[in-house]
Formats: structure tokens, C-alpha cells, sequence
């Protein structure tokens, strides 16, 4: 009988990580396992890699006994040299300041004593699409697209298992958020804020949150409605070129607004239909565990 292999998927966030303990070949996570420590990005360097190196210890003597551990996947945010290990951030969004220029595989190589190989890194939102194509709302595909609908608006594509990030078939770095879309560039029309703006610019109450416009949507609000037929006919026509060019299979959506999906369906799939396109989509079921998978799959 081959022998399960078992990595530490772990998710660094501005004010956290959460890290468990994932069977590669399957996606199983050993639930017992999972482990979430508060630290603040702003923290020192010392103070950051010593939580980070805590919590994956503690999940570590969760392993079964006698299981093969293949390494430590790690789902950070950029910019970070990934290969490498070490971070590249410069202030410019005021996240992990510290760690500029900070071999960050080497410290944690160092603190837990593992060889540098079994320390592997990988972009968040990368994290997500990967976890998405091997475990989850994207299993069975060839070709995926992954996009996060949130606080911003993040895309991957993905080729039988591998991330497209060149070439002719995908947009530089897989990136959406900053192309030309109407006005502006289609950050400010796929996250949050749009919702939010659009909406307290026509409505008498004000709300801070997507939650709180699609609970009015269902209940028949006009301008929610409405709202949420606007931005699916959007998010077709930002789309359509490169699902066409990429040759997607399926598009497999994260982040809040994707829990809303029901209410911009009907006009997001009658965009997509009028302009020849017949792609499923459809919304995570890995949810907070997506970035986590994903980074284990580095030891696929």
C-alpha cells in the first residue's frame, strides 16, 4: 500500500496565519490539525518568523505517526520572491515592511530545522486558484480560471494543474485587476467598493458591506437588483475576450461577493450566451481552506 504524504498548508494574512495538515495526493485535512495565531504585519521581522515558526510547529506534532512529511507550502501575499524565499516588500502597500530583503525560507529553515527544499512559497491568490484546480470547484478541468471577487479583484489561469502567467494565451502575470474597463481599470468595478459606492450613491440608507445589498436584493430592493444585473453584464464583458483566448473550461469564483452569485447569475450568463460564450461558472467550496490546499500542492 503507497505511503500518504503530508504536508503544512499555511495562509499568512495581514494580522494572522492559519496553517493544518493536508494529505497532497487527496486534499484531506487532518481537522484536528489546524492551528491560527494573531501577529500584525507591522511586527519585526524576529516577531513574525518566531509566530509563523510556533504555529507550524504546533501543527506539526498534530503528523500521524509514521507518515511520510514532505515539507511546509506557504500562501503569502507579494510582492515576494517566491522561489527564493525572501520578501520584496517596499512599502508600497504598508504591508510586512520589515521584511524587506529578509530571507524568509532561511530563517524558518534555521528556526524549525527543515531542509530549505521542504520550504516552498507561493502568491495567495495563486494559492486559492491552485486549491480551486486540484481539490476543489475546478477539479476535472483543463483549463481554469480562478478570480476573487473581494476587497479587490484577483484572476489566475491555470493549464492542466500548472499557473499561466506569460504567453500569448493569458495577460501579463495572469493579472485583470489593472486593465482598462470602462472608465477606469476593472478593480473598481469587480470588488467591494463598487457595490458599495453604486449603491449609496442612489439609496437612502447607507450600507458598508455587499452582505447587507444582497439581503435588500432578495427582498426586492430595486436599486439592489439592479445592481447586481449591472454587475454581472460587467463582469461578461470584462471576461469574454480572455475566456475565449484562453480556452477556459470553467471560471471558479472566491471572495464575498462570489456568495452572492444567484443574484447576478441570470445577467452575467445572458452576456456571456449573446456573445457565443458557454462556460460554467461556479463558487468555491474550499472557502478559508483554498489557499491552504494550494499551497500543498507545490509538493504534488
Amino acid at each position: 500500500m503507497k505511503e500518504s504524504k503530508y504536508s503544512i498548508g499555511c495562509d499568512i494574512g495581514g494580522s494572522h496565519i492559519c496553517c493544518t495538515i493536508i494529505e497532497v495526493e487527496t486534499g484531506n485535512v487532518l481537522e484536528k490539525s489546524f492551528v491560527s495565531m494573531m501577529v500584525n504585519h507591522a511586527e519585526p521581522k524576529e516577531v513574525l518568523i518566531d509566530t509563523w515558526a510556533k504555529a507550524i510547529i504546533a501543527c506539526k506534532k498534530q503528523l500521524p505517526e509514521n507518515s511520510s512529511f514532505v515539507g511546509v507550502g506557504i500562501a503569502i501575499p507579494g510582492p515576494f520572491n517566491y522561489e527564493e524565499g525572501i520578501g520584496l516588500f517596499d512599502n508600497s502597500n504598508k504591508k510586512f515592511i520589515h521584511l524587506k530583503d529578509v530571507n524568509v525560507k532561511e530563517a524558518l529553515s534555521k528556526t524549525l530545522a527543515l531542509p530549505k527544499d521542504q520550504i516552498q512559497f507561493v502568491n495567495d491568490a495563486t494559492a486559492f486558484s491552485l486549491g480551486c484546480f486540484w481539490y476543489g470547484s475546478g477539479k476535472g478541468s483543463n483549463q481554469m480560471v480562478a478570480i476573487t471577487l473581494g476587497t479587490g479583484f484577483g484572476s489566475s489561469f491555470i493549464s492542466k494543474g500548472k499557473v499561466i502567467e506569460a504567453g500569448s494565451t493569458v495577460p501579463e502575470n495572469g493579472y485583470l485587476w489593472d486593465k482598462p474597463f470602462k472608465e477606469g481599470i476593472a478593480d473598481d468595478y469587480f470588488s467591494t467598493r463598487w457595490f458599495v459606492n453604486s449603491f449609496n450613491a442612489v439609496s437612502d440608507e447607507e450600507v458598508t458591506g455587499v452582505k447587507r445589498i444582497a439581503e435588500l436584493a432578495k427582498l426586492g430592493n430595486t436599486d439592489a437588483v439592479s445592481l447586481f444585473n449591472k454587475f454581472g453584464h460587467n463582469l461578461a464583458s470584462c471576461l469574454s475576450d480572455y475566456l475565449l483566448n484562453f480556452n477556459a473550461d470553467v471560471v471558479v469564483m472566491g471572495g464575498n461577493i462570489a456568495e452572492a452569485f444567484d443574484l447576478f447569475k441570470p445577467s452575467l450568463y445572458s452576456e456571456l450566451r449573446m456573445r457565443g460564450i458557454e462556460i460554467p461558472f461556479k463558487v468555491s467550496i474550499l472557502k478559508e481552506s483554498a489557499a491552504m490546499l494550494g499551497a500543498v500542492t507545490l509538493f504534488k
